[in-house]
């Protein structure tokens, strides 16, 4: 079958590089369609058939734009998250979809759209920088990505994590929950690009997305030498500083 992947918002969406994210997975299925929806266009998701929606990190005043773009389209989005359709929230696009986003500094306090019960915190005097290490229940393999962030999310208890920080953070300094994981729906403040940085993980997506078939990354050899290098070093105690790691 064509994969039908949906870019959110690529004009303001689009820091990191984490967008390579759809590059590899475009590389890697071939038969795939990319639609790349602007801030003044109706989503896709709306009427047709879309296998993966995707939304990548974005500026504070982004994220406001985008809950005023998506807010008309709330209860849709619930909808196919309820009936398994695959979502990719990174970095700080899973806030939009909390109860709130505050901003002392800048002086604001909005309603997101409302999907999940959390709330977001940003502090903009208060860059938090790190390593992540951390598991989830359907790989033996260890995720593993970065944080670069002046938000934090609290108030969650009762939104399942994506993943368990085993080194590094999770969705605030004071828990290793990170970020959330419902059906099909992956939120995750990590960047990377998570999809590059983790080929057994996006194995794992691609045949969920496609059963019909078996999983062909591209760079395939290459990406697995560059995980394997990399969880090496993470795996290193001396590679991480306090400042990454959880208050306790």
């Amino acid at each position: 079958m064509t994969v039908v992947i949906e870019m959110l918002f690529p004009e303001i969406a689009n820091l990191h590089g984490d967008n390579s994210n759809i590059d590899y997975l475009a590389q890697s299925l071939g038969d795939v369609r990319i639609y790349r929806t602007g801030l003044n266009e109706t989503p896709r998701f709306v009427s047709e058939r879309v296998d993966l929606v995707y939304l990548g990190p974005m500026t504070e005043s982004g994220q406001i734009k985008a809950i005023d773009r998506l807010t008309p389209h709330g209860s849709r989005i619930a909808e196919l998250i309820d009936s398994g359709t695959h979502f990719l929230f990174t970095h700080n696009a899973m806030e939009v979809l909390g109860n709130r986003i505050s901003n002392a500094e800048m002086n604001y306090d909005v309603p997101g759209l409302g999907i999940f019960d959390f709330t977001t915190t940003v502090n903009m005097f208060g860059r938090f920088t790190g390593k992540v290490m951390g598991t989830i229940d359907e790989l033996p393999h260890a995720i593993v990505g970065y944080k670069s962030q002046f938000s934090m999310v609290s108030n969650a208890p009762n939104v399942a994590g994506f993943l368990t920080a085993e080194r590094g953070i999770g969705r605030n300094r004071s828990t290793n929950v990170e970020g959330i994981r419902v059906n099909n729906f992956i939120g995750t403040s990590l960047i990377g690009p998570l999809l590059v940085m983790n080929p057994y993980f996006t194995e794992s997506l691609l045949s969920s997305i496609d059963p019909t078939r078996e999983p062909t990354l591209a760079l395939r050899e290459l990406a697995v030498a560059a995980y394997d290098a990399r969880v090496r070093d993470f795996n290193d105690a001396a590679r991480w500083s306090q400042a990454e790691l959880l208050v306790t």
